[in-house]
Formats: C-alpha cells, sequence, structure tokens
C-alpha cells in the first residue's frame, strides 16, 4: 500500500467510503483473480480530490464475464454518491 498527498482532513465519509471500496477491491481480487501473487493499493489525496487505485498482477481474465454479486455495483455506488467516478475491469497485460 501506498499512501501520498494530503489524507488527513478528509471528511468521515469519504474516509469510509475509501475503506470500504479498497476492501471490496481485495475481496474481488481474492474471490476472481488467477495467479496473483501481488496486489497493490495506492491512495493519493489533494485539498480537491482523492484517487484511490487497486490492482493485481494476476492472470488476465474476460472483462465480458458474467457479474456473480453486487461488488462492483456497491463500489460505484458508493463512489458517485460522493460525487466521484469509478473504473473497474482489467488491465491490458496482466491484473
Amino acid at each position: 500500500m501506498h499512501l501520498s498527498g494530503a489524507l488527513h482532513d478528509l471528511p468521515a465519509a469519504v474516509s469510509v467510503a475509501l475503506y470500504r471500496i479498497a476492501q471490496e477491491a481485495l475481496t474481488n481480487t481474492m474471490r476472481h483473480a488467477r495467479n496473483v501473487t501481488r496486489v497493490h493499493i495506492d491512495l493519493a489525496g489533494d485539498v480537491d480530490r482523492v484517487r484511490l487505485v487497486v490492482f493485481d498482477d494476476g492472470d488476465p481474465v474476460a472483462a465480458n464475464r458474467p457479474a456473480t454479486g453486487f461488488g462492483l455495483v456497491g463500489m460505484r455506488e458508493r463512489t458517485s454518491l460522493l460525487g466521484g467516478t469509478f473504473l473497474a475491469g482489467p488491465n491490458l497485460d496482466r491484473g
């Protein structure tokens, strides 16, 4: 995990949402990713915004797999409620 920027003054709602989104991302990695040896979490913030990036080094998987739960939906809703944007999917090479 890598933290950078001004993260100490985040509103409680933002801090909780970031925690829950990271937690769900890790859960999704454990459930769905294949041959993962490392997961990286990068959290960076400044006065106006915060960015959370979670990625793993697992084998590529199809982006069009059928959804089996509500994890991505919940992460998207949490982000949207706070005025943010959400993107999830496979990397071009791994993860």
